[in-house]
């Protein structure tokens, strides 16, 4: 033979024993393929081929299941007398011939199987789990647990089978045994707590206070007047309680767990975590208020000093109308607890509060300008705090009426931070003071570098002030309705809604049917909101979307229509239709992310990733 010839004939040597090879995955692929199509005929050519070269357990047990879906019961049970001939040790397949003679009509033959089975099972770990699980599997829930119940009285190692009982009393639908299990699995093993808390939470409902939980609620109080020093149990009350919502009763039960094993109000320091990070700032107010009680002098007492007057800072300020004596009451502890920890790094967030509340709520401009100056002289302060305090002092000289001064510190920072986000909010807060100023060139000038911003949020907002400039300044450069919309704007800012509602109205009735018609709704809006007018707030917003429908602010109202009504209003499906015409109707707009992840969150889906954190809002915006 050439040489050229043997050089044709070796790919075709090569490719004859691949092709060889290859084959068993093809028909493994192909009787997987007629399985699951429940083309139980086809599907069994090829396992019956595949379980004679290989009788693996995979194969004998797909093989099973295609006889049985051919309801081929005489097929099925020649199959398993032959599995049984090999492995005559082995308990599994006398479970299998049980369960065909069942189906077949013939339940005493099926028992006498069941019960060889169990008479088979070595009493050890490994042998009982591999009977129940066999009996799992053909639906014999009451054997399983015959099975688990019998390795409980003869496996002497140690072994406990309380989770495996568990589960399948939660499948039968058998809750208080099923939490009676969990329990005895707890007493055995409080490693297992992880456990025990994911089983309860597939097989119950936390959401609703039914039955289902009570059963769990009164067993862990019978176990906790049993064995009153063991803190397993009441550990379990406290965690059903957070995952019911029910912040008071896991607080009662905190209190009793910090007095009975002296925790000096750790555990209360958590629930006041939790507490706030569900909005429930008057419990974790009254967390910290206990724990300050203790009269510890150390590192969580300190902590509990800033997070009380913090807690009730959002608790007050979050109210339409909060007691001006507790304001001022706030006010006195947060200049207390500022004195005692010394104003640095550590105390600088309350600080801050502290000026908003003296600047926004108290309506004393010249306290909270001397509070935040001082806070930015500090030394060896981070240039980014000082630079966002800059910020935060340009704000009040805002509300102040001291326009330029607070243009003077917006642009400081600006330079400060001229490619960082800093720099831009700084830049775009800039920019809106030219904007109320009248000075809309200007405005408009700084607002174009800012269109290009790496924030989405600054890039949106730039976008929309300069658009608004475009648009409304007119082809005669008639700029009094935009100066109106401008002057109102600031009000707004400042907190001198009335004011602000009146120049609104002015622009209306001057100048009707003006191209500004939605932005003075988006205005009204943000007033209702502020004053906590919600269902009046709403309707501004539903007003936008019906009458200006294709104008660049309906992307705006669908997402705070669905925060609204989602996060205040507490109507969560109204909120679903919001995020849901959002998501189908302005596909391009900067909300579509945070619109799947709420409307995710509604529908019951896990979200892929935490939203992504808001930027600080101008003062006065929602």
């Amino acid at each position: 033979m050439s040489m050229r010839s043997l050089l044709l004939l070796l790919p075709l040597l090569l490719w004859l024993p691949l092709r060889t090879m290859a084959q068993p995955g093809t028909d493994e692929q192909l009787a997987a393929q007629y399985f699951q199509q429940g083309d139980y005929e086809r599907a069994i050519l090829y396992y019956e081929k595949l379980y004679k070269q290989q009788p693996t357990d995979y194969y004998y047990e797909q093989l099973l299941k295609s006889h049985l879906g051919m309801n081929d019961l005489e097929a099925a049970q020649k199959l398993v007398k032959e599995r049984m001939r090999r492995n005559d040790d082995d308990p599994r397949y006398p479970i299998d011939m049980g369960s065909v003679l069942k189906l077949a009509g013939q339940p005493e033959k099926a028992a006498k199987e069941f019960d060889r089975a169990l008479k088979m099972m070595r009493p050890d770990g490994n042998s009982v789990r591999i009977v129940a699980n066999a009996f799992t599997r053909v639906n014999e829930f009451d054997l399983a647990l015959q099975a688990y119940e019998r390795g409980e009285r003869t496996v002497k190692d140690g072994t406990t089978f309380h989770y495996e009982i568990a589960n399948l009393y939660a499948v039968k639908g058998d809750v208080p045994r099923m939490v009676n299990a969990y329990m005895d699995l707890l007493a055995s093993n409080e490693a297992y707590l992880q456990a025990v808390q994911n089983g309860l939470s597939r097989h119950l409902d936390f959401d609703v206070a039914d039955a289902r939980t009570e059963v769990l609620r009164t067993e862990l109080l019978r176990r906790i007047q049993r064995d009153p020093n063991r803190s397993i149990y009441p550990d379990l009350l406290i965690w059903m309680y957070i995952q019911q919502k029910d912040l008071t009763s896991a607080l009662v039960q905190c209190k009793a767990m910090d007095k009975r094993f002296e925790e000096g109000g750790m555990r209360l320091m958590e629930l006041a975590r939790i507490a706030s990070a569900n909005g429930d700032h008057g419990t974790a107010y009254k967390c910290y208020e206990y724990v300050l009680g203790l009269g510890r002098n150390d590192a969580t007492y300190y902590q509990a000093r800033v997070g009380a007057v913090h807690t009730r800072f959002l608790e007050l300020t979050q109210q339409a109308e909060p007691k001006r004596e507790d304001l001022l009451d706030l006010d006195q502890r947060m200049s207390t607890t500022i004195a005692e920890l010394g104003m640095n790094k550590q105390t600088l967030d309350l600080v801050s509060e502290r000026a908003r509340l003296l600047a926004y709520h108290l309506n004393d401009h010249p306290a909270a300008i001397a509070l935040l100056q001082q806070a930015i002289d500090l030394p060896a302060i981070d240039p980014k705090v000082k630079g966002q305090l800059k910020l935060e002092l340009g704000d009040v000289y805002l509300l102040a009426g001291d326009i330029w001064e607070a243009s003077l510190l917006y642009s400081q920072v600006d330079l400060d931070f001229k490619y960082d986000v800093l720099g831009h909010e700084a830049r775009l807060r800039n920019a809106k003071v030219s904007f109320y100023a009248g000075d809309f060139l200007w405005a408009q000038a700084q607002l174009g570098v800012l269109k290009a911003s790496t924030s989405k949020l600054i890039a949106n907002d730039a976008m929309e002030l300069s658009l608004r400039i475009t648009d409304n300044l007119g082809l005669d450069s008639n700029a009094t309705p935009l100066s109106f919309f401008a002057r109102a704007e600031l009000l707004r800012v400042q907190h001198r809604y009335d004011e602000a509602l009146l120049t609104l109205d002015s622009l209306d009735k001057e100048y009707p049917m003006h191209s500004l018609g939605d932005d003075v709704l988006y205005e009204r809006y943000h007033i209702a909101y502020a004053r906590h007018r919600y269902t009046e707030a709403a309707g501004h917003l539903d007003k936008v979307i019906e009458l200006y429908p294709l104008d660049i602010l309906v992307d705006n109202a669908l997402i705070d229509l669905g925060r609204l009504y989602e996060d205040v209003l507490k109507d969560p499906e109204k909120a679903k239709g919001y995020y849901e015409k959002l998501l189908f109707e302005q596909t391009g707009s900067i909300f579509v992310p945070e619109a799947r992840d709420r409307y995710r969150k509604l529908r019951g889906d896990k979200l892929d990733g935490p939203p992504e954190p808001e930027r600080p809002t101008q003062p006065g915006t929602p």
